[in-house]
């Protein structure tokens, strides 16, 4: 397999789990959770750790990073989201302070990264583990474990959502929360593990990056960008846009910013970001509702032309 298709799907792997996660909490609470980036940080050296600190197999890392980042998230909600939103605080001051929140968890990652460094004696920045990965033939072992890891994520979302108690009422809150509740639904609890999800989700995708890109503390950096591109251009109100906005948006971004730098030099490079930025804005131009919205709508021409030519032969 071409190692830039490489690149590609894992690093799509990763935008696609953390874009879901930026939707759903976007879908429950209304506000784009910004520290999420940093949650798959927290993954990054939960990886990072294993292998560097106590020589253990990488993925052993996954079911803690999806458990720190789960606590993280639920911190996050208690003791920030929710305390805001009941002294009234709108869209607008949640997300500053999830930006806040963002900043205070990287430093706290910088922290560790620089214990290890300084007292352990570790390099713990800029580190990258292929060396400890598996292969199957030519395939590297995080590609074959995000890869399934993903469709286990899309399968188990779509069963939740629409196969169990807590999937309706999850979708019930997201269309009426004040109608869902007196119904008899627990919205808070539904806001809880809808963030336990998401910060699950993020921690899971970062324990990832290591094991194929150069990975430090401003790994999430490099991922919010995307992940926030994806789930737009997905179309914020929809999980199945977001599965699609984060492949399109991650594989234009790697293959874009690769055919880029072999036009115009190296030094273009710098610039990748601005790839999910401008196919964000091109989407939003034409369909403000994002890809879900334009499927929706074709959907619903083609069932319209279908009924009229049923109606045309009777």
């Amino acid at each position: 397999m071409i190692p830039l298709v490489k690149d590609a799907l894992v690093y799509a792997n990763c935008v696609t789990m953390m874009s879901i996660g930026f939707t759903l909490v976007y879908l429950i609470s209304r506000i784009p959770n910004f520290a999420q980036s940093t949650f798959a940080v927290v993954g990054v050296y939960c990886t990072f750790s294993m292998v560097r600190i106590f020589e253990i197999n990488p993925y052993m890392a996954m079911p803690l990073g999806f458990i720190l980042g789960a606590l993280l998230a639920l911190l996050v909600y208690l003791g920030i989201v929710n305390t805001l939103m009941k002294y009234g605080a709108g869209p607008i001051l949640l997300t500053i302070s999830l930006l806040a929140i963002q900043q205070i968890f990287l430093a706290g990652v910088n922290i560790y990264a620089d214990y290890v460094r300084n007292v352990i004696g570790v390099y713990s920045r800029g580190f990258m583990l292929r060396a400890n990965d598996f292969r199957v033939g030519e395939y590297p072992g995080v590609l074959l474990v995000s890869s399934f890891t993903v469709i286990v994520v899309i399968v188990g979302m779509h069963f939740m959502l629409t196969r169990t108690q807590f999937g309706i009422a999850m979708r019930a809150t997201v269309e009426n929360a004040p109608l869902a509740s007196v119904l008899g639904i627990n919205i808070k609890r539904v806001s809880i593990i809808s963030w336990m999800i998401t910060g699950g989700l993020a921690g899971l995708a970062g324990t990832f990056l290591p094991l194929w890109f150069s990975s430090g503390p401003g790994s999430g950096g490099m991922l919010s960008t995307s992940v926030f591109a994806a789930s737009v251009v997905g179309g914020l109100t929809n999980i199945y846009g977001a599965i699609l906005g984060g492949y399109v948006i991650s594989l234009l971004e790697v293959w874009g910013s690769y055919l880029l730098m072999r036009t115009f030099g190296l030094w273009i490079g710098a610039y990748r970001m601005l790839i999910p930025l401008a196919l964000m804005s091109i989407i939003l131009m034409y369909e403000p509702g994002g890809i879900a919205s334009i499927i929706e709508k074709l959907r619903a021409k083609f069932s319209g032309s279908k009924r009229v030519r049923e109606e045309e032969s009777i």
